[in-house]
């Protein structure tokens, strides 16, 4: 490999390799935990669909890469755009999955039904979400990221609404879960309407302003093994912070949602 790599970027891949590492062992433990549980089928379902994001996510630590840009460390079939992409499809429809069910289970839980209204379109949403990051991936047009991310930022919007008004109901320390949920959604809102879409809306406006030309979605999906690869701390310097953030905190929230219907029930179950 004759690539060089500035200090910070090796650093920063050894650094989300070892997180990869953690998350699949932490995914192992939560597995053993639920074993225990006399776990229902939902449960199941919430575990199979974290399975699905963890090592999805696991996977794009160990093999990083930015997906518009076409560039990626390591010069391999698995770092290619149609890898990645269809690797970050599965995990996040299986994320946002997990947001809905966990709302089924509060608003069972709370005897408040309705608020499972404010859940079912998230799913609906995150597919649109993931149309328009292919659309972006395979034409190099930013204006798919875009859209993207301000349907992540809705849908976000929608699932903090939820624990809010469910905030009141149940034991405190549910409470205090809800509420940390609420603002875990509020600093995420706030990330992505503040840094987020503004950075590839920026990126949009300057193709444009340069008057590049796209790819069309033909000519996109033959161009999807050609990768830049590159160590250079300038290329990565943005794709370090959100990578860092989605591949670590966004996964332990999978995770804690595989355990707080377990809690809950076992909660009701005591009371």
């Amino acid at each position: 490999m004759n690539t060089q790599f500035a200090p910070e970027v090796l650093t920063w891949w050894v650094g989300m390799s070892v997180l990869g590492v953690v998350n699949l062992f932490l995914l192992g433990a939560l597995w053993r935990w639920l074993q225990n549980k006399a776990s229902t089928a939902l449960e199941n379902l919430q575990l199979v669909l974290c399975a699905l994001y963890v090592i999805g996510c696991a996977s794009r630590c160990f093999v990083l890469r930015s997906d518009v840009a076409r560039f990626a460390m390591f010069d391999s079939w698995f770092s290619t755009v149609l890898v990645g992409r269809s690797i970050a499809t599965v995990a996040e429809v299986a994320f946002v999955a997990q947001w809905t069910l966990l709302l089924v289970v509060l608003a069972r839980a709370a005897d408040h039904q309705r608020i499972r209204l404010l859940g079912y379109p998230i799913v609906p949403l995150i597919v649109a979400a993931q149309c328009c990051a292919w659309y972006g991936v395979l034409t190099t047009n930013y204006i798919g990221q875009t859209i993207e991310e301000s349907l992540w930022a809705f849908s976000a919007c929608l699932f903090g609404l939820a624990l809010w008004i469910l905030r009141k109901q149940g034991s405190v320390k549910q409470q205090r879960w809800m509420l940390f949920g609420v603002f875990g959604c509020i600093a995420y809102v706030l990330f992505m309407t503040l840094i987020d879409i503004p950075n590839y809306y920026r990126l949009w406006q300057a193709k444009e302003a340069a008057g590049a030309s796209y790819l069309t979605l033909a000519q996109g999906l033959a161009d999807v093994q050609n990768m830049n690869i590159t160590g250079s701390y300038e290329d990565w310097r943005y794709p370090m912070v959100w990578q860092t953030l989605y591949f670590s905190l966004a996964v332990w929230a999978s995770m804690l949602m595989v355990i707080i219907p377990v809690r809950l029930r076992q909660a009701k179950a005591s009371s």
